[in-house]
């Protein structure tokens, strides 16, 4: 059986992919495809590998072993964190080998990386105090950014693409020849439909992906799509986490009172501000961002 991981990165499709599986992965069962549930979310299954469990291994191989699918197909972007604590991703693919698996291949989707820093921070402001400018300056420094979730998970955003993608085949090779990877750019993965490219590598005939096109255009088959909120809207989140250290207007416009009306107008002038002050240092960064990250579609795979 082949095990194909679909690990990421975060912001690139992976929710609408996630979601057409939930529609069609049933029916690719005759295609000897195996999309396991997720009770509890897709989550679960990178975070309890983080921890060392692999019961959910057992249970998803058993499954697709029972159905006699010739591959299993598992997305979350959370497995991306393999791509800086590389023992993840082995103790991952171990799990699945020593359960049965003849190969495991890990695929990644990537972008721009000034593009997918912005998209990054446009999530992170809505939970940190960290500025456009501090989040940027770290991520070109580090080639990372690192943030958590609920405060109790470490997340890996990656943007130096070419080097750890490179570092971590390596890596792989070296442990392995089983386990492989597969980095294909975003507009790759979203060609057609979000996930195409998986679809054709886990086995998906041509006929088939044409009725899944064709239901997707139709509106036959509904997914959803993260859609990022509005600059000003992601700045005035931001403005509140900096000065009361929490999300919190919501709930208190809610109430009405015209007490609040002199801090919310606080905020919103804050917001502008801020706003102002990233349009201002855009282009300084994408270029720095294009600089620093030259070679990040070196990680690509070659057809």
């Amino acid at each position: 059986m082949k095990v194909i991981i679909h690990a990421g990165c975060a912001k690139n499709g992976s929710t609408a992919f996630q979601t057409l599986m939930h529609r069609i992965g049933p029916a690719l069962a005759d295609h000897g495809i195996y999309y396991p549930p997720a009770v509890l979310g897709h989550r679960d299954f990178a975070e309890r590998a983080y921890v060392d469990d692999y019961a959910w291994v057992d249970r998803v191989m058993a499954d697709a072993q029972a159905r006699g699918a010739t591959t299993l197909l598992i997305s979350s972007e959370h497995f991306q964190n393999i791509l800086c604590q590389k023992v993840y991703g082995v103790g991952i693919a171990f799990a699945f080998r020593e359960r049965g698996a003849e190969e495991v291949r890990f695929v990644f989707s990537v972008r721009d990386p000034f593009d997918y820093f912005e998209s990054i921070y446009a999530e992170a402001a809505k939970w940190f105090p960290m500025s456009f400018e501090q989040a940027a300056n770290a991520a070109l420094r580090q080639g990372s950014f690192w943030t958590s979730w609920q405060a109790l998970v470490p997340v890996a955003y990656a943007f130096d693409y070419a080097t750890v993608f490179r570092e971590f085949r390596d890596y792989l090779t070296a442990v392995d020849p089983a386990i492989t990877l597969n980095c294909w750019e975003l507009s790759d993965f979203a060609q057609g439909f979000a996930g195409r490219r998986i679809l054709e590598t886990a086995g998906v005939g041509d006929d088939v992906l044409r009725q899944i096109e064709a239901g997707l255009a139709s509106g036959q088959i509904t997914i959803v799509r993260n859609q990022r909120s509005s600059a000003q809207d992601i700045e005035t989140l931001h403005a509140q986490q900096y000065l009361f250290g929490t999300a919190v207007l919501p709930s208190l416009a809610a109430e009405k009172s015209n007490q609040l009306e002199p801090v919310a107008n606080l905020v919103a002038q804050i917001a502008e501000t801020k706003l102002h002050h990233i349009n201002s240092q855009r282009e300084a960064f994408r270029a720095r961002f294009a600089d620093r990250f030259a070679n990040w579609r070196e990680c690509l795979s070659q057809d």
